[in-house]
């Protein structure tokens, strides 16, 4: 199974599913992990945005969903480039 194109739904079905092997329920809890949103990203989000990228590309760009990244900017108050 290919955990990097799953979407999170379908990563926490296998993580609870228990007929799931355990080698699997690993490989899609570790994937769920590497989503999470990190205060590290914040500067590719700022850049990014202020760019003109939309909120689905940011999403897409950082690993994270549209509305993890729809929560920050509007958190944060950015806005994009005028003219962008």
């Amino acid at each position: 199974m290919d955990f990097e194109s799953a979407t999170k739904r379908q990563l926490l079905q296998i993580a609870i599913n228990e007929e799931c092997s355990l080698a699997d329920k690993y490989a899609a809890c570790r994937e769920m992990q590497i989503r999470q949103w990190k205060e590290t990203m914040l500067e590719d989000l700022v850049l990014l945005y202020g760019r003109g990228f939309s909120p689905f590309a940011v999403s897409i760009e950082l690993g994270v969903d549209e509305y993890t990244v729809r929560n920050k900017i509007k958190q944060y108050g950015l806005r994009r480039r005028q003219g962008a």
